[in-house]
């Protein structure tokens, strides 16, 4: 899931506050610009900007769950950061940690996320079937992705990707969470079943 242009200017405006030891400006920009997005390096800031004291007051117990939602795609710097701070807590601190993880995880993890554009995915294909047979074939989408010529394509193109793009994702969270995706027919998928399951998921510290 690579940054787009606008998630990278975003970062280099946040690097050039913090640089500058605007903190508390550059720390409202982590946690509540990058964060939530799934940005990981804005998630490691937010730990590390809590762990420091710096545009927030100093909680390493908040610092380590954050550290711990940076980690989730193992890169190995967040990691290595995270085990450290793990490993420096308090048994009581530790125990407030995973707490705070939890909580973190259900609404800022990749699989939430996800989980999020696959219910927006999954309510536009139905409004789709709902209304298929008022569609004229001819209808013209506009495609507007970034880096692309605009252009046209039919409409069948356009929901055709927006199923590609769910299969994908539930692929993903299949591969994170070991929960049996059902992909082969996007249409007839027990959405509400997938949802619970992944809840339970994001509940657990696995």
């Amino acid at each position: 899931m690579p940054a787009d242009f606008d998630t990278l200017q975003v970062h280099i405006q946040a690097e050039e506050i913090y640089k500058r030891a605007e903190y508390k400006r550059a720390f409202f920009i982590y946690r509540n610009e990058l964060a939530p997005i799934g940005d990981k390096y804005g998630q490691y800031m937010v730990g590390y900007m809590y762990l420091r004291g710096r545009g927030v007051a100093e909680d390493r117990v908040t610092a380590s769950a954050w550290y711990r939602l940076a980690a989730e795609r193992d890169t190995p710097e967040f990691v290595s950061a995270r085990d450290q701070l793990m490993a420096a807590l308090l048994p009581e601190e530790t125990v407030r940690s995973d707490q705070a993880f939890v909580e973190l995880r259900k609404q800022y993890s990749d699989v939430a996320l996800l989980m999020h554009g696959i219910r927006e995915d999954f309510e536009t294909l139905r409004d789709h079937r709902r209304s298929r047979l008022l569609l004229n074939d001819a209808m013209r989408v506009d495609d507007l992705r970034p880096g692309r010529n605009p252009g046209t394509r039919s409409a069948e193109d356009y929901y055709d990707q927006i199923e590609r793009r769910m299969r994908a994702r539930l692929k993903y969270i299949e591969s994170r969470t070991g929960i049996a995706v059902a992909t082969g027919n996007i249409q007839t998928a027990d959405l509400r079943e997938i949802e619970r399951q992944v809840g339970v998921h994001l509940e657990s510290l696995d």
